[in-house]
């Protein structure tokens, strides 16, 4: 493969948002209920706000999940670019050698 050094810090960024277990549970709960607000991604997981919302917005920061503005609520939902690493995941986690 051949990657330019664009791609490679592309790489490089989305790796580290997911480098948290954190952040993966919360991009594996908006898979499953998307539309989910922040107090209820909170609630869920059983985080504080502060460290809550600096996971999200890692989260967002790189495309994987994006904001949709509801009145005044805000949901949050899976990119393709989320769903497409989760399933990366599950495919590596599920290879046999």
């Amino acid at each position: 493969m051949k990657f330019t050094e664009k791609q490679i810090k592309l790489l490089e960024l989305f790796s580290k948002a997911i480098a948290n277990k954190t952040r993966i549970r919360i991009l594996i709960l908006i898979d499953k209920k998307p539309k989910l607000n922040v107090d209820e991604i909170l609630s869920i997981l059983k985080l504080n706000y502060q460290t809550g919302a600096v996971h999200i917005q890692r989260l967002e920061k790189v495309g994987f999940i994006y904001k949709k503005y509801k009145g005044l609520s805000v949901e949050h939902i899976i990119t393709k670019r989320g769903k497409y690493f989760l399933i990366s995941f599950e495919k590596v986690l599920t290879l046999k050698e």
